[in-house]
């Protein structure tokens, strides 16, 4: 027998034994806090599941790690978990955990202690990240929070993935639905033993694949277009927690690209009762936009993928502690500066570029003149290496990286150019923009306007409000009339589905250039 030591932050996580030879991404998954992230399912086509091996005797290079690695990480003794064998005893340590929890961001009040106070929980069910707010009904504050990882992203990043290995892996539904309800359970468990309290339910919402995959049916509709503008339903088919016993329930969706989400951050921003028209646009894997113009509320939904989670981007992580989430680059010096989430103590910390950071260093490197407007270096290179002066850190950019963000820009940039022209509008009319979501509340907004991913009206129109998913989850557990005020939101609504516009490829390529966002 041998065994593999893993680390994390200089930290022991735990020592695995094994039999040689042993795919080390299989390894890594016996254990539930020593799994890495991975969108392919160890097939070596996604580039997350980084490792650097620190001490043993392994399998060689192969033409994925090649791919997806930089000259500089292989330097290091990084490489993918999927691709290498071991087959000796090895030491390595984690560089893209699954377990680890994103930067919580939540504000909190101290409880108010009243005879009458009752507690509730929300639940933001994100593709990528999972936000739980400890919720007072009565008071109408937030008294606790939790950020992490969707541990679901073991089963892949991208929606699609998820949603097929439930329909081909008759356990990998199952799994995923459980892996919902053990995070949901232990959380709110902690907080009843720590504060000494009852909570009286738990509301969940989500995009649509989210909550099918959570009550863990019907995820083969949602892989044919014709449910995409129709009713899935998502109703749990258990109504407790299963130790605690607290009623739990889900927001349904309206459609299977309209998730409860979208509902309930519209209700949270107010959107139906701005001054004029008002665009809504919650960045994620599966982005939503919703217009409010002339009493009507136009939705849509476009397939941004994970990259402004910073997945399958070769120097890209989430919106955590030590992500690089902002880059401004001085004209009169030639120099790039960062700033980091979170206080680190030395710069082997640093992580890497979250989706709002590689969305500023695309906008430098256009401003710098190293980067052309169809995403092309100016210099026939494939990669280009970029010094931020101020952290000391050096941070890779690949023509991958580029060409991923491009796609998931250009999609948004086309589905907020539709829906203004289907509904009749234009980028002038708007007098608020409300961007949502992680990515967005790290967003600068001239560089985000600079490449076209936000339309180009006047910076004070533009708020970032932060994860209003959860804020409208909690406005509706202090509801009376919860139902009532959804029905009535939903009265206004008019979906559509961009794939039948015939002219939406046309503009998404016009979109995929990285200039000011065309719009009439």
């Amino acid at each position: 027998m041998f065994i593999l030591s893993v680390n994390l932050n200089h930290r022991h996580l735990a020592d695995i034994t094994f039999t040689s030879p042993c795919n080390l991404f299989n390894l890594l998954a016996t254990y539930e806090h020593t799994r890495v992230r991975s969108a392919c399912q160890g097939k070596g086509t996604c580039g997350l599941c980084q490792v650097r091996i620190d001490q043993g005797a392994a399998s060689g290079l192969t033409q994925y790690e090649q791919k997806h690695l930089s000259a500089g990480q292989i330097a290091q003794g990084i490489r993918l978990a999927c691709q290498m064998t071991l087959i000796d005893h090895a030491s390595v340590s984690l560089i893209n955990p699954l377990t680890i929890e994103a930067l919580d961001t939540l504000s909190i009040h101290s409880p108010l202690v009243t005879a009458n106070a009752r507690y509730a929980v929300a639940v933001d069910l994100g593709s990528t990240q999972v936000r739980i707010s400890l919720w007072d009904s009565v008071h109408q504050r937030r008294i606790a929070g939790y950020c992490g990882f969707n541990p679901q992203t073991y089963y892949g990043t991208d929606i699609l993935n998820r949603l097929t290995a439930a329909t081909t892996d008759k356990s990998a539904g199952p799994a995923m639905s459980e892996l919902i309800q053990d995070t949901v359970e232990r959380v709110v468990t902690e907080w009843i033993d720590t504060k000494k309290l009852a909570v009286t339910e738990i509301l969940l919402v989500g995009n649509t694949a989210m909550l099918a995959l959570l009550a863990n049916k019907h995820a083969e509709q949602l892989l044919q277009p014709a449910y995409w503008t129709q009713a899935v339903d998502c109703t749990l088919n258990f109504s407790t927690l299963r130790q605690t016993q607290i009623p739990i329930a889900s927001v349904q969706p309206v459609a299977g690209f309209v998730g409860s989400d979208l509902l309930v951050g519209i209700l949270a921003v107010g959107l139906m009762h701005s001054p004029g028209s008002a665009l809504f646009i919650d960045f994620g894997t599966n982005t939503e936009i919703a217009l409010w113009h002339q009493n009507r509320l136009w939705i849509t939904s476009v397939p941004g993928g994970p990259a402004f989670e910073g997945c399958g981007i070769s120097c890209g992580v989430a919106a955590e502690q030590g992500a690089i989430s902002h880059v401004n680059y001085d004209a009169a010096t030639g120099e790039f500066h960062g700033a980091l989430i979170g206080t680190l103590i030395d710069t082997s910390e640093i992580k890497g570029l979250c989706g709002s950071g590689l969305c500023d260093v695309m906008a430098c490197l256009l401003e710098s003149g190293q980067l052309k407007k169809n995403g092309r270096f100016a210099k026939a290179v494939s990669e280009l290496e970029i010094e931020l002066v101020n952290l000391h850190y050096r941070v890779t950019v690949k023509k991958q990286d580029i060409d991923i963000f491009q796609r998931a820009k250009a999609a948004t940039g086309a589905g907020i150019s539709k829906l203004l022209s289907i509904a009749g509008a234009s980028s002038a009319d708007l007098t608020r923009l409300c961007i949502a979501g992680s990515f967005g509340q790290f967003l600068n907004i001239q560089h985000a306007q600079a490449i076209g991913l936000l339309p180009g009206c006047a910076p004070e129109r533009v708020e970032l409000c932060g994860n209003a998913a959860l804020m409208g989850c909690e406005q509706l557990l202090s509801s009376p009339n919860r139902d009532e005020q959804l029905n009535e939101l939903k009265r206004y609504v008019e979906m559509v589905n961009l794939s039948q516009v015939s002219t939406y490829e046309e503009v998404f390529v016009d979109n995929l250039y990285l200039q000011p966002m065309p719009l009439a």
